[in-house]
């Protein structure tokens, strides 16, 4: 039996060795504190339990989901984009349901024909599920390089004309995992322009957009009259709903949304349409997502005063719940891995986002107060370097 050599030779996804490490040291007895996973550990709200078990327990029997989304989910998209950004969006042409963002990212690939010499634009720095997608699909990818200097953001200008000319897709994340850079809107306008020009897609992940501290993160959705954007929102991080496996896709261009809900008809079926209803409310509650903002920044806070303390360099942390840091005298991401593994706390280190992690790691702060205070309480004791 014959396998996909791309996947013969694909490593083991990143994150997934670190919860090995962490499985592995803690049956050795050790008391591990994991700060390297972006998954809400908040206790599930009860009202949404609630809405859970009701919804199931009127269920009087178990259809598939259209493949689409469920109207009245679609409808309450609609609305938050109306109110959040004035965009005004056709459930019907504009928008679709998809089972968390990270199985919608997966398949942009088989998208488009990539015979003709177009390829995929990643940050050297970024989700590892844009490349690996990419590389499954056997499409070419440009790696473009990114660093402190650039503000975490690929430098556009830097790009050459005949560069630009082979691009069908650009992926963009802000605010950005790990690095939380966050794109200005001057850049997004730029992007979109050189987008048009060139005609490839702007791939936007805005898992991370509604967490933030200071103003709300640009969004694509706020440039109404572009047609070269798709944008992914999930309530994963922003709702703390990961489990439930609900999101979207949004764009404007007509004909990528017609060919993507082909895609996702033939391939499977919607997320269950007793999650999409549970879903509704939050896309709906303005109020809880801003408290929720005002909780991670309070985390955040827990964190930041002690790691400054003890030498730690963060860059950003307005958005999202990632903390990026290097140290001067940890010269190297596996050095900064190994001296917090030393006092028992597990991070990401750069690398596993890509090679230009160097000399970065990245700390979540998306646990409870309690195990965060425990870290805090772990850091002051760091022994000096």
């Amino acid at each position: 039996m014959e396998f996909n050599k791309i996947l013969q030779q694909q490593k083991e996804y990143s994150l997934s060795l670190l919860q090995k490490d962490v499985a592995r040291l803690r049956s050795e007895g050790r008391d591990i504190i994991d700060l390297s996973i972006g998954d809400p550990k908040d206790v599930t709200p009860d009202n949404l339990k609630k809405n859970l078990i009701r919804e199931v327990e009127n269920m009087t029997h178990s259809q598939y989901p259209v493949s689409g989304g469920d109207a009245d989910y679609l409808n309450s998209v609609a609305r938050w984009a109306k109110r959040i950004y004035n965009t005004n969006l056709d459930t019907k042409k504009h928008i679709f349901s998809c089972s968390g963002t990270k199985e919608a990212i997966y398949k942009m690939p088989m998208l488009l024909d990539w015979s003709n010499g177009k390829k995929i634009f990643i940050p050297s720095l970024s989700y590892p599920v844009y490349e690996e997608s990419a590389r499954v699909f056997n499409v070419p990818v440009v790696q473009l390089p990114i660093s402190k200097e650039s503000q975490f953001l690929p430098d556009l200008n830097s790009i050459s004309e005949d560069i630009w000319k082979t691009c069908g897709l650009f992926w963009i994340n802000s605010p950005h995992n790990p690095t939380t850079a966050i794109a200005s809107k001057a850049y997004f306008e730029q992007l979109l322009s050189l987008a048009k020009r060139f005609d490839f897609l702007v791939c936007s992940d805005e898992c991370y957009n509604d967490i933030y501290y200071t103003g709300q993160p640009t969004s694509c959705l706020e440039f109404d009259d572009s047609i070269q954007w798709i944008v992914f929102r999930s309530l994963s991080k922003r709702s703390q709903m990961t489990g439930l496996r609900v999101g979207v896709v949004i764009s404007k261009n007509e004909v990528v949304m017609a060919h993507l809900k082909k895609m996702r008809s033939a391939m499977g079926v919607g997320t269950p349409t007793f999650i999409q209803k549970v879903a509704i409310p939050a896309w709906d509650d303005d109020i809880s997502l801003k408290k929720s903002s005002e909780i991670y920044k309070q985390k955040r806070d827990i964190l930041l005063p002690v790691l400054k303390e003890k030498g730690f360099q963060i860059f950003g942390a307005d958005a999202s719940f990632y903390l990026w840091f290097s140290h001067p005298k940890l010269p190297t991401s596996q050095a900064l891995y190994d001296y917090f593994l030393d006092h028992d706390i597990v991070i990401a280190p750069g690398y596993a986002f890509g090679s230009d992690g160097e000399p970065y790691a990245r700390m979540v702060y998306c646990e409870t107060i309690e195990t965060l205070e425990k870290a805090k309480e772990k850091i002051s004791k760091f022994r000096p370097l």
